[in-house]
């Protein structure tokens, strides 16, 4: 047991404010469970409720000096969760839109040769990163990202546990991440369309 389990959600906010992680973890300990659902109702992705969620508990400790003045915590962190789960939404649906235009504003490849090998080449580039995984971690990639297979999904077909499916997911996102943002040749925008649109 906790040693901050007795205290109420509005101690662990006055003791989060003043920066103790021990707080953080217990708070975390009591939400995660109840964001995460809330936001795979919204999103319909386990994968991206699961980033979403770690992102709202990183924007609650980023923003800690502001808990001490709130007043009833479990209503603070589900609009937290509300907002930036539909600013999630409302940027992904941007970019849909963004792709879209700029699909019906391009001319036919083979007009423009020159275009056609600049995409093959960062193509190329996101199937070089994939190619550097360890091995589970880049199945486990393919299979959520280009066949839109769920944990327990994956889970079955390597005779992993979906817990263990998160985390090579988790893993490998970070690490293509980081590789893909030291080539200068991809902005950040495609990259994050290579590795969450990247479905065939």
């Amino acid at each position: 047991m906790s040693f901050f389990s007795q205290h109420t959600d509005q101690d662990l906010f006055h003791l989060i404010a003043r920066g103790n992680e021990a707080a953080f973890a217990e708070l975390f300990r009591r939400y995660d469970r109840r964001i995460f659902p809330f936001v795979l109702k919204m999103i319909r992705s386990e994968s991206q409720a699961e980033e979403i969620t770690q992102e709202i508990f990183i924007k609650i400790w980023r923003n800690r000096e502001k808990l001490s003045g709130v007043d009833i915590p479990q209503s603070y962190i589900f609009t937290i969760t509300s907002r930036h789960t539909l600013d999630h939404i409302k940027k992904r649906l941007n970019e849909s839109r963004m792709l879209r235009r700029l699909s019906d504003s391009m001319p036919p490849s083979h007009n423009d040769p020159e275009e056609t090998l600049l995409l093959k080449d960062k193509e190329a580039l996101v199937q070089q990163a994939i190619g550097q995984l360890p091995p589970q971690q880049r199945a486990v990639y393919l299979l959520s990202r280009q066949q839109g297979l769920s944990y327990e999904e994956i889970g079955q077909q390597m005779n992993i546990s979906p817990n263990t499916v998160k985390n090579h997911l988790v893993k490998a996102l970070a690490a293509l991440r980081s590789w893909l943002e030291e080539q200068d040749q991809l902005p950040a925008l495609l990259i994050a369309l290579c590795l969450f649109f990247n479905k065939k």
